[in-house]
């Protein structure tokens, strides 16, 4: 196919894109949401949402956990994802391929904390949709590996075994520093997105998709920046453990944030970055609130942008996004508190 024909696909593509985020909730659903009393109400709430009807279906109508609910939120997630993948071109379906890698990082990361600390009861679930593409994970292996050797076979097939095979392990644990490895595999994960977008991607709006990727680097390497100040990194080491892709945010940006004098001082420096842009008039909250009102501005410019592969990409993480809200509001009506301080 060429360029012409995938541009049209892409275009059509981003108009189905465009329908699906038209029914992710308002500024409106989010009051009603904060005003939420109880995980019944929420589950009720969202049987009135075409967006997460499904996710209401599913679940038990009353006593609904933790746990149900957020598996019930993941096959909602890829349900959308299987949908746009279906229908896309060549290209298109390679650039999406990287969001169930991104699933695999998930699940590899989450095996490692399982493996490092015995405390962990964390587990791997996830929806028969996002397994039927991860070609490279036997995902039944990772999820009762007992040891790191058996982790790296249950991944042998996945682009991440070359780096689990290379770590250098602690000959007391036989593991690798958890922390370490998790920023290792993240890099690789983007180096690899950048090198498909730069050398392998054959579709329209390559530039477009290139800023997606930088700003979605941005954003984590923010997040990084701002946990490393909390843990007193020194500088010259934390510049090495951030992911080694720039968009907006630069390496002399990135020391003015860890060397601020204080996390208020950080944040100007960030809103006086390229990146800071998109805080404009958001004020107050956490920085991890900060950051998700700033993947939010962006990603609902992209929306209404060209359209193009992009768009795509920007709802699936803006409804990724919300699964992530709404899995905070559960816990928060869990435990008696209101959900308005968690939907930010």
């Amino acid at each position: 196919m060429n360029n012409s024909g995938r541009r049209a696909m892409d275009i059509a593509l981003a108009t189905e894109a465009r329908a699906m985020y038209a029914n992710l909730l308002s500024d409106e659903d989010k009051e009603k949401l904060a005003a939420l009393h109880s995980t019944d109400e929420l589950v009720a709430f969202l049987g009135r949402s075409p967006a997460w009807r499904p996710v209401s279906l599913a679940l038990p109508a009353v006593g609904a956990t933790d746990r149900q609910f957020s598996e019930a939120l993941s096959r909602c997630l890829y349900e959308d994802y299987e949908r746009l993948y279906r229908f896309a071109n060549d290209a298109a379906k390679e650039f999406l391929l990287f969001m169930s890698y991104e699933v695999e990082l998930r699940a590899i990361l989450a095996a490692l904390r399982r493996l490092s600390d015995k405390s962990i009861a964390e587990e791997i679930r996830l929806p028969s949709q996002a397994a039927r593409l991860m070609r490279g994970v036997d995902i039944e292996r990772l999820k009762t590996a007992k040891t790191f050797p058996e982790l790296t076979e249950a991944v042998r097939g996945s682009m991440y075994f070359p780096v689990l095979s290379a770590m250098e392990l602690d000959p007391k644990t036989g593991m690798p520093d958890v922390s370490a490895a998790a920023l290792q595999l993240s890099a690789h994960f983007y180096h690899a997105l950048d090198r498909h977008l730069k050398q392998g991607y054959r579709g329209p709006a390559r530039r477009e998709l290139a800023r997606t990727v930088s700003f979605r680097t941005d954003m984590l390497n923010i997040s990084f920046l701002l946990r490393l100040r909390r843990f007193g990194t020194p500088t010259d080491e934390a510049m090495r453990l951030l992911l080694p892709l720039h968009g907006a945010l630069g390496p002399d940006a990135e020391r003015r944030i860890l060397q601020a004098g204080s996390d208020e001082e950080a944040m100007a420096e960030i809103r006086a970055s390229r990146v800071g842009r998109w805080l404009s008039g958001v004020e107050g909250g956490s920085p991890e609130q900060l950051m998700r009102a700033a993947e939010t501005a962006f990603y609902r410019k992209v929306m209404h942008g060209t359209p193009n592969l992009c768009v795509v990409d920007a709802f699936l993480t803006l409804k990724e996004n919300e699964a992530d809200m709404l899995r905070r509001a559960f816990i928060a009506l869990q435990y008696g508190l209101s959900p308005a301080n968690y939907i930010l």
